[in-house]
């Protein structure tokens, strides 16, 4: 078996591990069972899933069939953030500027990973990453790349009522006159 091959294998066997701790939290084939769930989604998440990573996150966020602690949910979701899961990236930069327990208070932090929400295609990302250029926050304050990104998002998500009265909302701030003053 060539070292490709197995690589190969190895990525099936995770997203299997993965797979059946979904089965184990919705019930599908199996009996529901939640603390099992989490114990599948461990083995994956500790072989690299970001899916996995991700639901533990959320099991240790909500207290899931585990102790609920914050520092250890937002450990995971760094973890998913850093495998790439778009998702993660953006919840964890909503964390980085919510002050709560398990993660320290870092606007530009938050921007980063709003940024690289947003370039991986979320458009919640986009919208939150324009606010950051709106208001200044975790960088310097930016109205057109504000207005540019608002508009990137209304297009990567142009079913999204909610995300679209968002932009709307914040385009026609009355805080935000640079905005209305340069694109009306």
């Amino acid at each position: 078996m060539t070292e490709q091959e197995f690589n190969a294998l190895k990525n099936q066997t995770v997203a299997t591990l993965f797979q059946v701790g979904k089965c184990y939290e919705t019930g599908d084939g199996v009996g529901k069972d939640e603390a099992e769930a989490v114990k599948w989604y461990r083995m994956a998440a500790e072989h690299g899933c970001a899916d996995a990573m991700f639901e533990l996150s959320k099991c240790y966020t909500f207290g899931i069939s585990v102790r609920r602690n914050r520092v250890t949910a937002a450990k995971w979701l760094q973890k998913a953030a850093e495998h790439d899961h778009v998702r993660a990236m953006f919840i964890l930069g909503n964390w980085y500027l919510s002050k709560r327990r398990g993660i320290e208070y870092n606007p530009r932090k938050a921007a980063w990973w709003f940024r690289r929400a947003a370039d991986n295609g979320d458009a919640w990302g986009m919208f939150h990453l324009g606010e950051c250029y709106a208001d200044g926050v975790g960088m310097k304050k930016d109205y057109d790349a504000a207005y540019l990104w608002f508009c990137r998002a209304v297009l990567a998500a142009p079913d999204d009522e909610v995300l679209y009265q968002s932009v709307q909302n914040k385009i026609y701030d009355p805080n935000l006159k640079e905005v209305l003053g340069k694109k009306n």
